[in-house]
Protein backbone atom coordinates (compact mmCIF):
# COMPACT_ATOMS: atom_id res chain seq x y z
CA UNK A 1 0.00 0.00 0.00
CA UNK A 2 1.38 3.06 -0.82
CA UNK A 3 1.45 6.06 1.81
CA UNK A 4 -1.36 8.56 1.74
CA UNK A 5 -3.62 5.82 0.04
CA UNK A 6 -6.76 4.23 1.32
CA UNK A 7 -7.52 0.83 2.41
CA UNK A 8 -8.87 -1.49 -0.18
CA UNK A 9 -11.55 -3.10 1.19
CA UNK A 10 -13.16 -5.40 -1.68
CA UNK A 11 -16.30 -6.32 -0.13
CA UNK A 12 -17.28 -2.51 0.01
CA UNK A 13 -16.84 -2.13 -3.39
CA UNK A 14 -20.38 -1.61 -4.83
CA UNK A 15 -19.08 -0.79 -8.87
CA UNK A 16 -18.39 -4.34 -9.25
CA UNK A 17 -20.50 -7.35 -10.41
CA UNK A 18 -22.37 -9.63 -8.45
CA UNK A 19 -20.33 -12.25 -9.75
CA UNK A 20 -17.26 -10.83 -9.45
CA UNK A 21 -14.94 -11.50 -6.38
CA UNK A 22 -16.21 -15.19 -5.34
CA UNK A 23 -13.11 -16.57 -6.06
CA UNK A 24 -10.53 -14.00 -4.70
CA UNK A 25 -7.30 -13.58 -6.35
CA UNK A 26 -7.92 -15.89 -9.54
CA UNK A 27 -9.59 -12.96 -11.79
CA UNK A 28 -7.62 -9.65 -12.79
CA UNK A 29 -4.16 -10.57 -11.17
CA UNK A 30 -1.38 -11.10 -13.12
CA UNK A 31 1.10 -13.74 -12.55
CA UNK A 32 4.95 -11.95 -11.67
CA UNK A 33 8.41 -13.86 -12.01
CA UNK A 34 11.39 -11.61 -11.08
CA UNK A 35 14.31 -12.35 -13.24
CA UNK A 36 17.40 -12.71 -10.56
CA UNK A 37 20.92 -13.42 -10.54
CA UNK A 38 19.44 -17.32 -11.62
CA UNK A 39 18.91 -16.82 -15.42
CA UNK A 40 15.91 -16.66 -17.30
CA UNK A 41 15.60 -20.83 -17.29
CA UNK A 42 14.92 -20.30 -13.29
CA UNK A 43 12.51 -17.44 -13.83
CA UNK A 44 10.71 -19.60 -16.69
CA UNK A 45 10.53 -23.15 -14.59
CA UNK A 46 9.20 -20.59 -11.92
CA UNK A 47 6.47 -19.06 -13.98
CA UNK A 48 5.65 -22.25 -15.84
CA UNK A 49 5.01 -24.07 -12.08
CA UNK A 50 2.71 -20.63 -11.15
CA UNK A 51 0.38 -21.23 -14.21
CA UNK A 52 0.36 -25.22 -13.64
CA UNK A 53 -0.56 -24.39 -9.81
CA UNK A 54 -3.20 -21.39 -10.82
CA UNK A 55 -5.09 -24.17 -13.59
CA UNK A 56 -4.82 -21.07 -15.83
CA UNK A 57 -4.34 -23.81 -18.95
CA UNK A 58 -6.94 -25.63 -17.84
CA UNK A 59 -9.27 -22.75 -17.60
CA UNK A 60 -8.47 -21.61 -21.01
CA UNK A 61 -9.11 -24.56 -22.03
CA UNK A 62 -12.19 -25.14 -20.93
CA UNK A 63 -13.57 -21.46 -21.90
CA UNK A 64 -12.27 -22.38 -25.91
CA UNK A 65 -16.16 -23.44 -26.20
CA UNK A 66 -19.28 -22.98 -24.64
CA UNK A 67 -20.49 -25.02 -22.13
CA UNK A 68 -23.83 -25.75 -21.43
CA UNK A 69 -25.61 -25.17 -17.75
CA UNK A 70 -25.86 -28.76 -17.58
CA UNK A 71 -22.69 -30.15 -18.63
CA UNK A 72 -20.82 -27.07 -16.27
CA UNK A 73 -22.95 -28.51 -13.26
CA UNK A 74 -21.50 -31.76 -13.99
CA UNK A 75 -18.39 -31.03 -14.41
CA UNK A 76 -18.40 -29.00 -10.97
CA UNK A 77 -20.20 -32.42 -9.32
CA UNK A 78 -17.39 -34.26 -10.85
CA UNK A 79 -14.97 -31.96 -9.41
CA UNK A 80 -16.18 -31.56 -5.75
CA UNK A 81 -16.33 -35.54 -5.46
CA UNK A 82 -12.58 -36.07 -6.80
CA UNK A 83 -11.56 -32.97 -3.90
CA UNK A 84 -13.52 -35.03 -1.95
CA UNK A 85 -11.84 -38.26 -1.98
CA UNK A 86 -8.13 -36.49 -2.17
CA UNK A 87 -9.47 -34.97 0.46
CA UNK A 88 -10.53 -38.19 2.44
CA UNK A 89 -7.34 -39.70 0.90
CA UNK A 90 -5.03 -37.13 2.86
CA UNK A 91 -6.47 -37.35 5.91
CA UNK A 92 -6.01 -41.42 5.88
CA UNK A 93 -2.89 -41.24 5.42
CA UNK A 94 -2.10 -38.65 7.94
CA UNK A 95 -3.48 -40.12 10.41
CA UNK A 96 -4.18 -43.68 9.74
CA UNK A 97 -6.89 -45.53 9.05
CA UNK A 98 -9.17 -45.74 11.91
CA UNK A 99 -11.75 -48.39 11.37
Amino acid sequence: MIAGEQPRDESARTDQHPREGRRPGHRGRALTVVVDDRGIEAALRVFKRLVLKEGLLKDIKRHEHFEKPGDRKRRKTREAIRRRRRQAARTRARFGDRE
